[in-house]
């Protein structure tokens, strides 16, 4: 243990002794008893003796501390075709709704990190590469809005690849940084296109999972300018949209994540985020420039506090207020 005086340790004592031997000399020519004086100046140099400590500012040093760094590159990757408007997030919600929720909550959890977004409906967009401007990545989130019915061609999850390889990419020629990654969607694929094989990106990508929205159930969407509900030519019904998990287990197993479905909570996502946060906590071992030094005045605090209530309790009691 060592100290680092708020002050230069002559003035401090020479402060300390001159308030306390001002405290000694009024308790002495007060009215007291022998005994009641006596008690007050051993009460009052137990109090002057914390002051004290505490001024000399008592410190441990450490050579070995825990400390989050921030060497995330976090990307989510959203599925935002109209069937993602579906109304069957927990109960008759739109599964965006979900999204955005979950998505905002990953980012406060994860601050510090970098975020990336990138969005596909007929095509795909890199809305942000990454960025540390969280509030720039959440006010993204909060643009989405449902495409227009009439010009959609149909879901098809192939569609981001080329940015997502990209993105990753770019985040793997960094030193001494981890990429996380969140794909987002129902699964659908409505073009008759095949699956493309994500498999290549999963060297890229240190942890993250599939988020999957919607029901087997399913869920109407509605048209443009919420009016009414997409239609059906082919059942002559309201168009229903259904999760379909077994994309969302095949992108999965290629990218070498888990998939959860939000359907059901996110208490399982909130368990991945955080054993991404205690993955990106580094330690630092002994060494020059890794020595730190930790205050412990507060553990001399607690009784001063506690010292000084019981001379004001002690004081009112004798009536002198």
């Amino acid at each position: 243990m060592s100290i680092k005086p708020i002050l230069p340790i002559g003035v401090l004592l020479l402060v300390i002794a001159a308030l306390f031997g001002v405290t000694a000399l009024l308790i002495i020519r007060n009215k007291f008893n022998t005994k009641e004086k006596i008690t007050s100046l051993l009460r009052m140099s137990a109090i002057y003796v914390l002051i004290l400590v505490i001024g000399l500012r008592p410190v441990i040093p450490e050579t070995q501390y825990e400390f989050a760094t921030k060497n995330l590159d976090v990307l989510f990757i959203v599925d935002n075709t109209i069937s993602m408007w579906a109304q069957d997030y927990n109960g008759k919600r739109e599964r965006m709704s979900g999204v955005i929720k979950d998505a905002n909550s990953i980012i406060n959890e994860l601050a510090g990190s970098n975020f990336g977004l990138v969005t596909f409906d007929d095509t795909a967009h890199v809305l942000s590469p990454f960025t540390q401007d969280m509030q720039y990545i959440k006010d993204l989130f909060d643009t989405f809005k449902s495409p227009d019915s009439d010009y959609a061609k149909g879901s098809n999850l192939s569609i981001p690849y080329q940015d997502i390889d990209a993105l990753l990419r770019s985040s793997a020629r960094k030193e001494n940084r981890k990429t996380i990654v969140f794909f987002i969607s129902d699964g659908e694929i409505t073009n008759g296109k095949e699956l493309v094989d994500y498999s290549e990106l999963a060297q890229y990508i240190d942890a993250g999972a599939v988020l999957g929205y919607g029901s087997e159930n399913g869920g109407k969407m509605k048209e443009d300018f919420g009016y009414g509900y997409i239609y059906d030519y082919s059942t002559h019904k309201d168009a229903i949209s259904r999760i379909d998990e077994e994309n969302l287990n095949k992108i999965a197993t290629d990218l070498g994540l888990q998939y959860l479905n939000m359907n059901s909570g996110s208490s399982a996502l909130d368990g991945a985020v955080e054993i991404i946060k205690e993955s990106s906590k580094t330690i630092i071992e002994s060494g020059n420039g890794a020595e730190i030094e930790r205050d412990i005045y507060f553990f001399f605090a607690y009784p001063l506090i506690f010292m000084l209530v019981l001379e004001i309790v002690l004081f009112v009691r004798r009536g002198r207020l």
